[in-house]
This record gives C-alpha cells, structure tokens and sequence, in this order.
C-alpha cells in the first residue's frame, strides 16, 4: 500500500511529553497517530466509500500470470544490451529531409 506523510502543527513541549511517556509504556507515537488517523478514517468516511477505496485499491488475483523478467536475462551478453546509440544518426524512411 503506497502512503503519504502529513504534518501536524503541535506545541512541542506536548509532543515531547506524549512521546516520553508513550515510549515508558512501549509505545511508538508515530505508530499510535496511524491509528488515530485510521480511526478518523472509520468514523468519517461512509462505509460505501470506503468499500469502494479498498476493492479498487486490492492488488490483481493470485492467479495472473507473473510478468516476464525484463530482456536480456544474462548480464553482459553478447548482442544483449542497450542497443547503440548514434546521436549522428537520422532516420529519413518517414518523409524527412536531411537538412545537413
């Protein structure tokens, strides 16, 4: 799941003293705030909403094919590779003109 970071404006004293005294009890506060904000999430937004955000955000079937790995799959090989680049040449079969 790809996610966003966002920013929360907080006095720090409070920010310090909350992050203190959740590390004594074994807590992460960046951890707790992801579970506030899920909770935003649950008690705001309808649940039809967030039924259609989860099925259009659920990955393909376990039955698709896996993608073919990319091409060459030996390293180095002969004729395999980034083909050659030519910043000279210029290719006229589509109607161009050669201008010098």
């Amino acid at each position: 799941m790809k996610t966003i970071t966002a920013k929360l404006k907080i006095d720090p004293q409070k920010f310090e003293a909350a992050q203190q005294f959740m590390e004594e009890k074994g807590l992460d506060i960046n951890t707790e705030l992801s579970k506030a904000v899920e909770d935003f999430y649950k008690k705001f937004v309808p649940s039809a909403v967030r039924k259609y955000i989860e099925r259009s955000s659920v990955t393909p079937c376990a039955h698709a094919t896996k993608p073919s790995p990319p091409f060459p799959t030996e390293p180095s090989a002969p004729g395999f590779g980034e083909p050659n680049f030519d910043p000279t040449f210029r290719d006229f079969s589509s109607g161009g003109s050669y201008d010098g």
